[in-house]
């Protein structure tokens, strides 16, 4: 069963991964979308994990009006 990281694009490009309670910032290597956080989000979470990523960035950044968060994708054995 797939999991997810979620990930916040900052409004200088600078990739965050949500822990599900802030925040971390990641190295740009090119590779950002490869980490794995410790902390993933099932499919049935992602909604609610997506909404307080949202609320957390933009108390961060409050002046980003675009915030840019994706999900990535992480096969893992069951």
């Amino acid at each position: 069963m797939p999991k997810y990281n979620i990930i916040f694009t900052s409004p200088d490009d600078d990739p965050y991964l949500w822990n599900g309670t802030s925040l971390d910032q990641l190295e740009k290597t090119g590779q950002e979308v490869l980490k794995f956080s410790g902390r993933t989000f099932e499919h049935g979470e992602l909604k609610a994990a997506i909404k307080h990523c949202r609320a957390f960035a933009k108390k961060m950044f409050p002046d980003d009006k675009g915030l840019k968060i994706k999900t990535v994708e992480i096969r893992v054995s069951d």
